[in-house]
């Protein structure tokens, strides 16, 4: 399921965090994870039946988290299938984006995308389009919403109708966000930072909003969609033996919801069974 997505990762001394807002055109959409011995993940959801599949947003036990957002829908595979691989398959941002190429160059084709992905080590971008792939690394801070920033598509996405852009919208829109995003990022240093820009709003609250509200009359926009989720994943201590892994999500608009943060021990089955009954 195409997002209309916000998301940005950040190394704030001994810890990463990686945010995500997940806008969707669905209405009572419920999210459902995967936690295993290795993994914790948010699952996607494949436009074309409805099935999950794949990760939307989520971090494997090495300490790499990603999330993605969509640029342009087309006939090809769902990109969560991709994204799983690469919390299944790799600890670092450059196997990441290996992984990514390899699987590209075997001649397989995804929905055009980004991926957001953290580390202990520095936070990056890997943007794929039309069978091609960049990366974008930073030693701090990155962030992404529904265009490519190097892969030079524009031209193609301007051209797209509501259609293939979904709850992307607009490309001027997309960059506005990222833009206000990226600002309030680079200001940003708690949990609480990372909760309240995912809870900021523009004037309009539409496609140009961090935090999105469905129109009055959806017919109206039938595109627009909302924000139905948001997640704060914070992986912390660096320069100790273990990482410690924590999650905070809000179903629905972040604005009014409560974030429930849960723990995610990949060692203690109580853990598993815990947040597996009372993940929103």
């Amino acid at each position: 399921m195409p997002d209309g997505c916000t998301a940005g990762a950040k190394i704030v001394g001994d810890r990463y965090y990686l945010l995500k807002n997940r806008d969707l055109i669905w209405g009572g959409f419920r999210d459902s994870v995967v936690f295993d011995s290795e993994v914790f993940f948010v699952s996607g959801v494949n436009v074309g039946d409805g099935e999950t599949i794949g990760a939307s947003f989520g971090f494997n036990k090495s300490g790499l988290g990603a999330c993605n957002t969509t640029v342009l829908v087309t006939p090809h595979a769902a990109y969560d299938a991709l994204l799983e691989r690469v919390l299944r398959e790799t600890k670092t941002i450059q196997d990441a984006f290996e992984l990514v190429q390899t699987d590209l160059e075997s001649g397989n084709r995804y929905q055009w995308c980004n991926f957001v992905l953290a580390s202990p080590s520095g936070v990056g971008a890997i943007e794929i389009g039309d069978g091609v792939a960049v990366l974008e690394e930073d030693p701090t801070m990155i962030t992404r919403t529904n265009h490519h920033l190097i892969l030079p598509t524009a031209d193609i996405l301007n051209r797209a109708s509501l259609a293939e852009r979904e709850a992307g919208g607009p490309i001027a829109t997309s960059r506005s966000r990222r833009q206000e995003a990226a600002k309030l990022l680079s200001e940003a240093t708690s949990s609480m930072d990372m909760t309240q820009l995912l809870s900021t709003h523009s004037q309009s609250r539409g496609f140009d909003s961090i935090c999105r509200h469905r129109a009055e009359n959806p017919r109206s926009e039938p595109y627009l969609g909302e924000t139905v989720y948001s997640y704060v994943a914070e992986v912390s201590g660096f320069d100790s033996e273990e990482l410690e892994f924590r999650i905070r999500v809000a179903a629905g608009n972040p604005c009014t919801s409560t974030f429930d943060e849960f723990i995610i021990d990949f060692d203690s089955p109580e853990s598993k069974v815990s947040i597996l009954k009372n993940f929103p």
